[in-house]
């Protein structure tokens, strides 16, 4: 007996391309076995769409399979609803202008299924929700019910209870209690027997109600995978024809920018072609203008070379002059060097005379002064005795006759230390070597 012929589009149910790799085929399966295993999906129709599911796998995961279905694979696509009739085999979807409408006008109607879907659904979980509602209603009043009756006979049992306490048994002993009568009685019994009809009835009522709920909610999450499993079929479809169509659309993308590629060589060739020329062009122009810059640049550098020539003499003329006013200020340093020089030795001179005229005063030399006073200035570049360092005047102690610049004569003079500050001493209002006499 010949096996049944395949008429299942296995690369719609697994939702990928013909040309798909084995790695994603795999990765498809393991993710819809999830979905549609009938442990988890509660649709009517799980187990079959499982099964398919399997078979789609088997068959396209084998390569000698594979290869046989690919070849019976034009006709089952052609015959399956969600493919166009227009297509030849192993053609993109969007071979023919036919072919777009007709995967534009699918997903559209999927779209338009699952939206009229998803109303009835509203209203049918509506009327689910409003059934089960007045069901929980009508539990809730038989719950009511059911503990007042309770309550009757709770508060009965406790009155019995109390009269049968000796604290209701001694006073009757003294005052006689009012018995009840047989009619009495008999109504009491009655009345307990009635509630507890009531009750049975009612707890039967509930329970019954307790089913329809259960009823209820049983249908309403039987409708519910129903929708759920219609939407992932529905889902499933949309995402095979979005794959073909972004696969159309790639083609074409592919095939403008492949044209747009084409031009734009054709432009930058000619554009090319158009800068070899200019190139050349300005390469004639800059020959031309090379030849005139040398002409200008050789006519140029003969007067540089007359300008540099009369430069050079006006410098040699101005080194001469400097030559000579370097010269004449040396000159006028030494003249005023040796004037201070006479002024210091005659200084020197009349200190001497000044010695000599008063002999009774004790000579008092720079190791035993205590250089006090004020320091006149000494005019004149010369060296200090101290640092050896050359400045225009000196200062001159007025009792040795010691001469120090003014930085050394900082460290000679003595200090007054007191009242928390540092104070150097000055000059005396008088000159303590002149005669008192």
């Amino acid at each position: 007996m010949a096996p049944a012929p395949i008429t299942e589009d296995y690369y719609l149910v697994l939702e990928v391309l013909q040309s798909a790799s084995l790695e994603l085929i795999t990765r498809s399966y393991k993710r819809l076995a999830l979905k549609l295993h009938p442990d988890r999906n509660r649709s009517h129709d799980a187990t079959e769409a499982f099964q398919l599911l399997g078979r789609a796998y088997e068959t396209l995961r084998d390569e000698s399979k594979r290869r046989a279905y690919d070849l019976i694979y034009p006709s089952i696509k052609r015959a399956h609803p969600s493919t166009s009739t227009t297509q030849t085999p192993r053609s993109p979807p969007s071979s023919t202008p036919q072919g777009v409408l007709s995967d534009e006008t699918q997903l559209a109607a999927l779209h338009r299924s699952k939206q009229e879907r998803s109303a009835r659904w509203q209203t049918r979980n509506a009327s689910f929700v409003s059934s089960m509602f007045s069901i929980r209603i009508k539990m809730q009043q038989l719950e009511q019910a059911i503990k007042k009756l309770d309550d009757i006979t709770e508060a009965e049992a406790v009155e019995e209870a109390r009269k049968n306490t000796w604290g209701a048994w001694l006073p009757s002993i003294i005052y006689k209690r009012v018995e009840d009568t047989e009619e009495e009685k008999e109504r009491k019994d009655r009345a307990k027997q009635e509630r507890r009809l009531e009750k049975d009835m009612k707890e039967r009522r509930l329970a019954v109600e307790q089913a329809n709920l259960k009823n209820q909610e049983l249908l309403l999450k039987q409708a519910k995978d129903e929708v759920d499993a219609a939407d992932l079929l529905d889902n499933m479809r949309i995402l095979v024809i979005r794959q073909r169509i972004w696969a159309r659309e790639e083609k074409e993308r592919n095939e403008r920018e492949k044209k747009e590629r084409e031009r734009l060589e054709k432009i930058w060739k000619k554009a090319q072609e158009e800068q070899e020329r200019r190139e050349q062009e300005e390469r004639e122009a800059w020959l031309r203008e090379a030849e005139k810059r040398r002409e200008e640049e050789a006519r140029a550098a003969g007067q540089r070379r007359k300008q540099a020539q009369e430069a050079e003499k006006r410098r040699n003329e101005e080194r001469t002059a400097e030559q000579k006013r370097v010269e004449a200020l040396a000159a006028d340093k030494r003249r005023k060097a040796a004037k201070a020089a006479k002024a210091t030795e005659q200084r020197r001179n009349e200190e001497q005379a000044r010695r000599r005229q008063y002999p009774f005063e004790d000579e008092i030399s720079p190791s035993t002064c205590i250089h006090n006073g004020w320091w006149p200035k000494v005019e004149g570049r010369t060296a200090c005795p101290e640092c050896s360092e050359v400045w225009n005047y000196l200062l001159e102690c007025p009792t040795c006759a010691l001469m120090a610049c003014p930085r050394c004569q900082a460290g000679l003079r003595p200090r007054v230390f007191g009242y928390g500050y540092d104070e150097r001493t000055t000059s005396p209002v008088f000159d303590y070597r002149y005669d008192w006499d």
